[in-house]
């Protein structure tokens, strides 16, 4: 039987992402995470990885990051990876059946290992796409973050990867003080531990350029209610 949200969870994504994870705490504790279906959306370099694997670790379930799968078949140099790296690394989304073809073989690998459950990083991001999710599965909570645009693409451009363990740190040192209607942004960076330091690799499509101009695609928001899912057009605002 599928499990029901608690209700502290759904008010906690109401008002921000640190209530949301704090919550999580109890609803892990004695219980399974088997058929929980989440969607974490939003901008690049707005947090969906950090919350998302934070928050299956919390559930136990598997965290399934987009942009992880098309990396994987980008390294794996297949003809289909070659492709994708000629559309990413010039800013654009890869096409809707490329994208869910990918995530569709994941899934399967994930039914046939037992996996009840999931938390999606980074997908949907168009229409169809969420047209073609809800018709595969049942989305229970869709959450979009946002942040400012100057915030989103000094991240990004800070984002490394160490190509010897796969982790993630951010050299960034972000500091906006607050305005009349902004709060302050502090955002200290996430640096690499000596032994990552000579293994970090910046990724082909975090320049300037490239991020403002994935930023402008945009992303789509999902919203439950009774009867189907929603969909609303792209909607990416600033705090």
């Amino acid at each position: 039987m599928q499990q029901q949200l608690p209700r502290s969870l759904l008010r906690a994504c109401r008002h921000n992402v640190s209530s949301l994870f704090q919550s999580t705490a109890s609803f892990s504790t004695g219980t399974s995470g088997d058929g929980l279906k989440w969607v974490f959306l939003g901008p690049p370099g707005v947090g969906k990885g950090t919350y998302a694997s934070r928050i299956a670790a919390a559930l136990n379930v598997p965290h399934i990051a987009a942009g992880d799968l098309v990396r994987a078949e980008i390294k794996s140099g297949s003809t289909l990876g070659q492709q994708m790296q000629q559309i990413v690394s010039q800013g654009h989304l890869l096409p809707d059946e490329v994208i869910i073809k990918v995530l569709q073989q994941r899934l399967e690998q994930g039914q046939k290992a037992g996996e009840g459950g999931f938390i999606l990083d980074g997908f949907p991001r168009t229409v169809p796409q969420a047209e073609q999710l809800s018709r595969v599965t049942d989305i229970q909570l869709a959450l979009n973050l946002s942040l400012r645009q100057e915030v989103l693409v000094e991240k990004c451009c800070g984002r490394r990867i160490c190509q010897h363990c796969g982790k993630n740190y951010n050299i960034a040192d972000i500091y906006l003080p607050a305005s009349r209607d902004r709060p302050e942004i502090v955002m200290p960076p996430l640096s690499a531990p000596p032994e990552c330091e000579p293994h970090l690799e910046i990724r082909e499509d975090d320049t300037p350029d490239v991020v403002l101009k994935r930023l402008r695609v945009g992303t789509c928001i999902l919203v439950r209610r009774p009867g189907p899912l929603h969909l609303y057009p792209p909607a990416t605002q600033g705090l």
